[in-house]
């Protein structure tokens, strides 16, 4: 009885002692292990939906086919597609502009992009700068890892579900030195292209939601809004582009306001994927 008595003692006391150990992660802990399984992801299948608002000056408007004191321009994608970490994803994508539904494919593979157009359904090789529609709103469904390594400040928006799952909601700012040198390092990221998403950190806010399981740190979900007036010169200068769009000068000062807000939903997590790259006529 004594020896019964002396083992029940001993199982109650380790259980209360072990309780109070088992505290529950801090937001920098949960990040850190969300960045880490992101790390070891292999494939995801992902879809997305953004918007991007832009006023320009009417030195531009000619560009697409308005006219007025300043043009404005609202892009709203929508689109779908599988991503094969950490250098290849193949979208099929939907872009409302100006009027306009334009239906197309894109895929990247080792640091190269290639578009489908649509209206010879022909691939074609694309310029790593992009068009300036492109810098200034096209998400990458390839970097999200990068936004939760480079954080300045987290904030913790409470735990919800998502997709059936338990997830944390954090808000984060980036620190945009960090972020920069890291997206340096990609192999997709270009020069100019670094240069324009530098000018775009200097001159505006940007902030990034994400929604990561509570248990496997899986993230399901990433938005990125941000509000920002970049110096159309500087910024078509980075590109490699003209400064003088139709052969007009654009003056000193001109500036593109823009509001972007794009949310990428990851799903299927290391399903069986293969992309290949397209063969350019």
């Amino acid at each position: 009885m004594k020896r019964l008595l002396a083992s029940l003692l001993t199982v109650i006391a380790l259980t209360a002692c072990a309780s109070p150990l088992a505290k529950p992660e801090t937001p920098q802990q949960a990040l850190s292990g969300a960045a880490q399984r992101a790390s070891q992801l292999k494939s995801a299948k992902f879809d997305l939906q953004g918007h991007v608002a832009m006023t320009f000056p009417p030195q531009m408007a000619q560009m697409f086919g308005q006219s007025g004191a300043n043009g404005t321009l609202t892009v709203d994608l929508s689109g779908n597609g599988e991503a094969q970490f950490p250098d290849r994803y193949h979208m099929t994508v939907n872009a409302k502009m100006a009027g306009l539904s334009i239906a197309t494919e894109v895929t990247v593979a080792n640091g190269k992009a290639y578009v489908k157009n649509p209206l010879t359904q022909k691939w074609e090789a694309s310029a790593q700068s992009g068009n300036l529609t492109d810098q200034l709103g096209q998400p990458d469904p390839l970097s999200y890892d990068q936004y939760l390594k480079n954080v300045k400040s987290i904030k913790d928006l409470g735990d919800t579900s998502l997709a059936g799952a338990t997830v944390h909601h954090y808000q984060l700012t980036p620190d945009k030195d960090k972020l920069l040198a890291s997206l340096a390092k990609r192999p997709s990221m270009t020069p100019q292209a670094l240069a324009a998403v530098k000018q775009v950190l200097d001159s505006g806010t940007m902030t990034i939601d994400v929604w990561f399981g509570k248990d496997d740190h899986l993230v399901r979900r990433v938005s990125v809004n941000a509000d920002y007036t970049v110096d159309l010169n500087q910024l078509m200068g980075s590109l490699g582009a003209s400064a003088a769009p139709s052969g007009s000068r654009l003056p000193a000062g001109a500036a593109i306001h823009a509001i972007a807000a794009v949310t990428i939903n990851y799903h299927h997590f290391d399903a069986p994927v293969t992309i290949s790259i397209p063969s350019v006529s």
